[in-house]
């Protein structure tokens, strides 16, 4: 238990850390390709050490709180960024790091102590299954993004489009292999794939979303709605994510 307790401690001092080293990469870190991927990769790289240990404090993965749930997503999204680092907009760069930054920053209003997993948890669907919904959530975002990237600078717009496109298809591939593991551990865990839940339906809403975002490759005149659709997508994620723990109840809110 003492060791435990200090691998924690050192996680949530590798936290802080972080913290301020993002911090200072939001007011300095917008410079030349290769600093600023460089920059970005060693602080990505202490906060997932952070991550390791706090899972190594408490036995299991460490998703199981608001959090850690809030501190996984933040991750994903910088990793995300790193793919896309070497984009030449600073507005698109800014944009999906301040999403990170803001749920990073959200963690801390949460406690830091050790947790451990409630019963429920404690299957390999539920490691397979939220963090690919984490990675899908960063795509989308990202696409978010490059939609008010595309919005806000001049000049050509097909790098824009490619994102977009980008975060719509693998977002959706992910979500949907994602949901195919979450229904699997509903049934280990309430002993059924599908229930009338808030998180559950809210789901259901978010890939119909953007499986409609896809196809409108297939209407040539309705190309256009992209962009739009990748903003609003946005508002619908904030709302499966975070909407459905803090405003409606779910059986899927973290503690």
């Amino acid at each position: 238990m003492e060791t435990a307790i200090l691998l924690n401690k050192i996680s949530v001092l590798l936290y802080w850390i972080c913290f301020g080293a993002y911090s200072l990469f939001w007011i300095f870190g917008f410079t030349r390709w290769k600093l600023r991927f460089t920059i970005l990769l060693g602080i990505v790289s202490v906060h997932l050490a952070a991550i390791i240990l706090r899972g190594v404090s408490i036995g299991y993965f460490p998703l199981t709180n608001k959090f850690e749930s809030f501190n996984g997503f933040a991750a994903a999204t910088f990793l995300i960024l790193l793919l896309y680092l070497k984009t030449e907009s600073a507005i698109y760069r800014k944009s999906l790091f301040g999403v990170g930054y803001g749920f990073f920053v959200a963690a801390m209003l949460f406690p830091k102590g050790i947790s451990y997993a409630p019963p429920l948890m404690l299957t390999i669907w539920y490691i397979l299954h939220v963090p690919l919904s984490f990675f899908c959530y960063a795509l989308w975002v990202s696409a978010t993004a490059a939609a008010v990237a595309r919005y806000f600078t001049p000049g050509e717009k097909r790098p824009y489009d490619n994102i977009i496109d980008s975060g719509f298809q693998y977002g959706l591939i992910a979500f949907s292999i994602s949901m195919i593991f979450g229904g699997l551990w509903g049934y280990v865990a309430w002993g059924a794939y599908f229930m009338w839940d808030a998180k559950i339906l809210w789901s259901v809403i978010i890939w119909f979303f953007y499986a409609t975002c896809i196809h409108l490759d297939y209407w040539p005149e309705a190309k256009r709605l992209k962009p739009p659709m990748a903003i609003v997508g946005f508002g619908i994620l904030i709302m499966t994510y975070v909407g459905t723990s803090f405003f409606i109840g779910s059986s899927h809110s973290f503690r």
